[in-house]
């Protein structure tokens, strides 16, 4: 997934997310302060509502339009999480999300590269349930997820 996350921050609150970035001990503070920028932008609502479905080629304008936006206000909302962590824990997650199995590697090699990035991730503060981590793991599998044994 390719993140394109320099956009400038539109909102005069989004000051408060550059000067208070999240660190280890003020994910209450700093999630309180996205969501009110969320919230003054009208873009919280990608938080709490899936992403509309993929819509079929004859489908009507409108949903297309709605589809747009909410792809739109989502990218914004990540570049506003993201623009607002601590470089240490953007590096490591962007490190994890970016992580692919290569093909002809053997599994448990991959493994070992994956659980350091999600160690590294979890050393920076980023606080990832399990799962969430099982999500993230497959997501890095070839296609193939070819076993090769050790």
């Amino acid at each position: 997934m390719n993140y394109r996350c320099k956009i400038k921050m539109s909102s005069p609150l989004s000051v408060i997310l550059t000067q208070n970035k999240l660190t280890d001990e003020n994910f209450n503070d700093w999630k309180r302060n996205l969501l009110i920028v969320l919230n003054f932008e009208k873009h919280s609502f990608v938080l709490t509502q899936p992403r509309p479905p993929t819509l079929a080629i004859d489908a009507p304008d409108r949903d297309f339009v709605a589809l747009e936006r909410w792809d739109n206000f989502d990218l914004s909302a990540m570049c506003y999480i993201r623009t607002s962590m601590s470089n240490a824990k953007t590096d490591a997650i962007k490190c994890l999300m970016n992580c692919r199995q290569k093909v002809g590697t053997p599994i448990k090699e991959h493994m070992m590269t994956v659980m350091a990035y999600l160690s590294e991730a979890q050393a920076n503060g980023a606080e990832i349930d399990a799962a969430v981590r099982a999500i993230l793991i497959h997501q890095t599998l070839t296609h193939f997820f070819g076993f090769q044994l050790s």
